[in-house]
């Protein structure tokens, strides 16, 4: 029985790919911010035996070390990692706060190099792994206003690709995965501010930003990435290292 540890697992994109697995009988340990309320029916949700929820700031090194602990404590090792988690913020570079930039710049980039340095080592005692980073399409084009998510996410993809030159001689891969909107929590709230902004209802400023970037009409389903990362760790995906794979209904195509 195989382990994976997934950072951002509490909700959206994280949550899902944590029920993708875990109905693949992994052993699934997963850890992000939520109230306690939503940990307590996240644990309702899982046999303890193969799940451990842990509620953690990520962007504080001493939490990091205490995840990857006692997922290898409870499990004895740790063959998949995924880095998911992340945020958003919208603003003209000029009013961009540094406390804000500080804080998605160590979410959604030195958390995943951190989660890295301190898996790495456990994939290669037991010669095997799989990495993959959850990205975005902002780790290949960028939009205005999203200087700090787009920075830590072409960073991101940048660091994938470090590690899987780093690993290419060993069964180990890693990979990004770049998705455009997926209705998440992220995307509802960017949603909410864009109808406020422009004056008009939630369904119709939901209508305006897919057909402004998806030539598919469509948004990306969170079971879409959750299917792509499950490939990723696939024998039959052994050679697919240093990718970036976007699912974005054709938004990076224009």
């Amino acid at each position: 029985m195989k382990t994976i540890i997934i950072t951002g697992g509490t909700s959206g994109i994280g949550l899902d790919i944590a029920n993708y697995f875990y109905k693949k009988n992994f052993n699934i340990a997963i850890a992000g911010i939520g109230s306690s309320k939503t940990i307590k029916n996240l644990k309702k949700s899982f046999n303890t035996t193969r799940s451990l929820i842990l509620p953690l700031d990520l962007t504080k090194i001493k939490n990091i070390k205490k995840f990857v602990f006692q997922t290898k404590k409870k499990f004895k090792k740790i063959d998949i990692l995924v880095n998911c988690a992340g945020r958003q913020h919208v603003a003209p570079i000029t009013n961009f706060s540094d406390k804000i930039w500080e804080y998605i710049i160590n979410l959604n980039l030195t958390a995943p190099f951190r989660m890295i340095k301190e898996v790495l080592p456990i994939m290669r005692k037991n010669k095997w792994g799989r990495i993959i980073n959850i990205s975005s399409v902002h780790g290949k084009v960028a939009s205005k206003f999203k200087s700090g998510y787009v920075s830590s996410k072409h960073g991101l993809v940048g660091l994938t690709k470090v590690v899987a030159l780093e690993t290419a001689e060993e069964n180990i891969t890693c990979n990004s995965i770049g998705p455009g909107f997926v209705l998440t929590e992220l995307v509802n709230d960017q949603i909410k501010k864009i109808s406020k902004k422009r004056k008009v209802s939630f369904d119709k400023a939901k209508k305006d930003i897919i057909s402004e970037k998806h030539p598919s009409k469509k948004f990306v389903d969170k079971n879409d990435v959750s299917k792509m990362v499950y490939y990723l760790t696939t024998d039959e995906a052994a050679q697919i290292t240093g990718s970036n794979l976007i699912i974005d209904g054709g938004w990076s195509a224009q």
